[in-house]
């Protein structure tokens, strides 16, 4: 754990020796953390998505905005100073997707590790139950899914839980709270002990001994339930406070952590024996969909804690309370649909309430579209394995060993574990590839995929993307594949936005150009080599190049390249040597010509010296016509690149743009320099054209200075005033960035290093000229790398500043960076 992490879990909340059944007042407040899988299932990446902007991708951008932001979430005095920074998770309840945490695995692991490490060390404070609950792994609608993909799905959602966090669950959220008796079996079995559900999906209840009472408005969720199932087990089902779960995500409360706090209060009714609230809502609601809301819930749990209300999780309130009444459940219900499940299966009329006037009606075929290609392609999988694998229905159970370590070694035991007979490559293939198809269509049936208000929307493309890699693998495996019925029924998902059409047509438009194949794999990789090093084996997303000969060759503006590489998918391990040819012509003429190296004809020593002669921009025609002739259907350019790599392409384009202007203002700039501060000294306005070139090239100045090591203060300052004093505006964005970036690593320099006096000389006067510049910087990374170094010295307790009282040095640093001090 980082030294950050470190400090901010110190902040616990918990009474040591203190016998929790004599606490009256519990709480739980559970968060449910999901984001559907954004990656581009050919790569396993993410893309660029820009409605994200200015971040790469939502995951990116919640991340900040909320799952990070929870770790290290701001107490605040009456002043709005900051007088703790604290740990979220170690007082929620809470779930995490397995798509989710293995996303941010991947890219954001202190983040991850924090966020595992916060079940783990609260396992002795809450009794010996983590505040961790699994979760059905791919966020699917199980009252709508087949008996073997509930199972299957409980079984990934464990398996995924114990891997991560190193234990047995005790309960696992449902998505949506979307329940039958089915589900909550197979839960049973596997030895799952509670759910939360919403209070709505209750039918009746029933007092020890007693007799059976339908659950209304008044329906009791201050305690905990037994529901007996067919076969003869229980399962233990929480229901939320509704209009607290509903304040939280869409009333306000999250405004004032006092006032929820209060509102919490007033809910406890003593005299009836009511000891327990519990809120659920989406994780997200806490800082993405709320903005700030992280720091009311910390604010709300520092007010609980002082009212001595016990902070609790499910599996230690059950192991003080046990539950004495039974319920019987709302089948087929969740608990944002006032229908029963039909969100997602046809066009009710719950909606976001964004689009008043669109309909749902596209829901119901992209449902059924999604249905015939799991009953279709399951049945290739049963017909295509059963003559290769032992148990097929286990065996698939068991793959989440595989996709979730994907080393040869690993890959290797699971195919002799579930294997008839040794099998040869091209079996291994096969099997995989069938595995890999029915991975992705359960991936198929993320409830995303039909939530939101129209089939044109980023999350029903995601599913759909989803869709395909299942259909690839189908049709590779025994070529043929149900698309041909699943595009007549995606025919009838008709969009609201009437130049979307309708699912065939967002398939075929949006979905169908990114389906990849080992050719285009080494395309990109051809083309990327072109402006890059690259060695002799590389992993590059979810395959593995081995380059086996290569030639390079370059002239003025024109780049080539010719050889053999061979590409394999580390998923199916379905392998292809290639022979290619590239070149790039700047950075906006690039193409690649790419082939079987067994059957292709090109002759690579003349490709060069095809390419070469003349080397001007008139030869575009030719080049690219020897290229198409030597790789004749096999040909690359740009838009057949990966969204990351055109992305790249784009930058370069943008950074050679970006040098031309520069140089441009520059020069009209420094001409006109002195012309500029005459007119303004006389009090009038300058030229526009004058005032573009001088905002350009001292917002560069400026950038410039701050991306120094150690920047010049004064030059910075001078900067800043030339700019004000010919009213110039700033470019927030850029500037307030690398404002907070050099800011962070001052600060991180003297952490690492005390007597770094002039790093924290620099910080203090960063901070100074950024305030009197009106600037609104990002200091949440600078805050927590300043509080973990004053936490390493100093114990926050209560309202007390962090803060020596004789550290005059910290505290004008801690004063200028937002904390309490005096």
């Amino acid at each position: 754990m980082s030294q950050f992490s470190e400090a901010v879990a110190r902040k616990q909340y918990c009474q040591p020796g203190v016998c929790m059944t004599e606490t009256k007042r519990y709480v739980i407040i559970h968060g449910h953390f999901y984001q559907p899988p954004r990656e581009n299932p050919w790569l396993e990446v993410i893309e660029p998505e820009i409605s994200a902007a200015p971040y790469h991708d939502w995951n990116q951008r919640i991340t900040d905005e909320c799952y990070a932001a929870n770790l290290a979430a701001r107490i605040l005095d009456e002043k709005r100073r900051i007088v703790a920074i604290v740990n979220n998770y170690s007082r929620l309840s809470f779930d995490f997707g397995p798509t989710l945490l293995s996303w941010m695995e991947k890219n954001q692991p202190e983040v991850y590790a924090s966020i595992i490490s916060s079940d783990r060390e609260n396992i002795t404070v809450y009794s010996g139950h983590g505040p961790a609950l699994a979760q059905a792994y791919n966020h699917i609608i199980m009252p709508l899914a087949s008996r073997q993909d509930k199972q299957t799905q409980v079984v990934w959602g464990i398996a995924d839980f114990h891997h991560r966090f190193g234990r047995q669950p005790e309960g696992m959220w449902l998505p949506e709270t979307a329940v039958d008796l089915e589900t909550l079996e197979i839960m049973a079995d596997h030895n799952i002990k509670f759910t939360i559900l919403s209070p709505h999906q209750a039918v009746r209840f029933r007092p020890p001994g007693g007799t059976w009472i339908k659950a209304g408005s008044d329906f009791d969720t201050a305690r905990a339930y037994t529901c007996r199932l067919p076969a003869g087990k229980n399962i233990t089902l929480f229901f939320y406070h509704e209009s607290l779960s509903r304040g939280v995500a869409f009333q306000g409360l999250l405004h004032n952590g006092d006032s929820l706090a209060g509102r919490i209060l007033e809910s406890y009714v003593p005299t009836e024996g009511k000891n327990l609230v519990i809120i659920a809502t989406d994780g997200e609601t806490f800082g993405h969909h709320h903005k700030f809301g992280e720091m009311a819930l910390a604010q709300a749990f520092d007010q609980l804690h002082k009212a001595d209300v016990h902070v609790t999780t499910p599996g230690e309130y059950l192991s003080l309370f046990p539950p004495d009444h039974e319920v019987e459940i709302q089948e087929n219900s969740a608990w944002s649909c006032s229908h029963g499940v039909e969100r997602w299966r046809s066009g009710c009329c719950c909606s976001t309430g964004q689009h008043p006037g669109w309909n749902q009606d596209w829901r119901s075929p992209l449902r059924r579209a999604m249905d015939l290609l799991r009953d279709q392609l399951g049945g290739v999988y049963e017909k295509e394995t059963s003559r290769l694998l032992q148990n097929p229905r286990a065996a698939r159970d068991d793959y989440i060993e595989v996709f979730s370590n994907r080393s040869k070694q690993n890959t290797s035991r699971f195919l002799n574990r579930w294997a008839f007979r040794p099998l040869t490559s091209s079996e291994k293939i096969t099997v995989l590839k069938l595995l890999e198809m029915e991975r992705r269509i359960q991936s198929a049936f993320t409830s995303c995929g039909w939530f939101f208000d129209d089939i044109g929307g980023l999350e029903s493309l995601l599913v759909l993307k989803q869709a395909a890699v299942a259909l690839q693998y189908a049709a590779e495996v025994n070529g043929e594949s149900p698309e041909s019925r699943f595009l007549e029924l995606l025919a009838g998902a008709r969009s609201n936005v009437p130049a979307l059409g309708s699912g065939k047509d967002i398939f075929e438009q949006q979905v169908r150009p990114l389906q990849t194949d080992l050719k285009r794999v080494g395309a990109n990789f051809i083309i990327n080599g072109l402006f890059s090093k690259q060695t002799r084996q590389s992993t590059y997303y979810i395959f593995r190049v081995n380059v086996i000969n290569i030639t390079k060759s370059a002239s003025g503006m024109l780049k080539t390249a010719t050889g053999r590489i061979e590409v394999t998918s580390t998923v199916t391990g379905e392998s292809c040597r290639l022979r290619y040819a590239a070149y790039a012509w700047g950075v906006r003429e690039i193409y690649a010509g790419v082939a079987d190296d067994s059957t292709s004809t090109a002759n690579l020593a003349d490709l060069n010296g095809e390419f070469l002669p003349g080397a001007s921009e008139a030869d575009c025609s030719l080049r690219l016509s020897t290229l198409t002739k030597h790789f004749p259907c096999s040909t690359y350019g740009l838009a057949e690149l990966f969204g990351d790599e055109k992305a790249a392409v784009i930058e370069n384009v943008v950074a050679v743009t970006l040098q031309k202007a520069e140089k441009a203002h520059r020069r009209l700039f420094n001409e006109y320099r002195d012309t500029a501060r005459f007119i303004s000294d006389l009090g009038q306005p300058i030229p526009p054209h004058l005032s573009v070139s001088a905002a350009f090239i001292l917002n560069r100045e400026l950038q410039g200075e701050l991306g120094k090591k150690r920047p010049n203060l004064k030059t910075i300052q001078s900067t800043l005033d030339e700019m004000d004093l010919w009213e110039l505006p700033i470019d927030e964005q850029s500037v307030s960035f690398y404002f907070t970036s050099r800011l962070e690593q001052l600060t991180i320099a003297y952490t690492n290093n005390p007597n770094d006096k002039e790093a924290l000389d620099k910080a203090e006067g960063l901070l100074k000229i950024a305030k009197a510049s009106g600037l609104d910087l990002n200091l949440w990374r600078v805050q927590n790398a300043w509080f973990a170094i004053i936490s390493g010295s100093a114990r926050v307790s209560n309202q007390k500043s962090p803060f020596g009282a004789g550290d005059s040095i910290h505290n004008h640093l801690g004063g200028l960076l937002g904390f309490r001090v005096d």
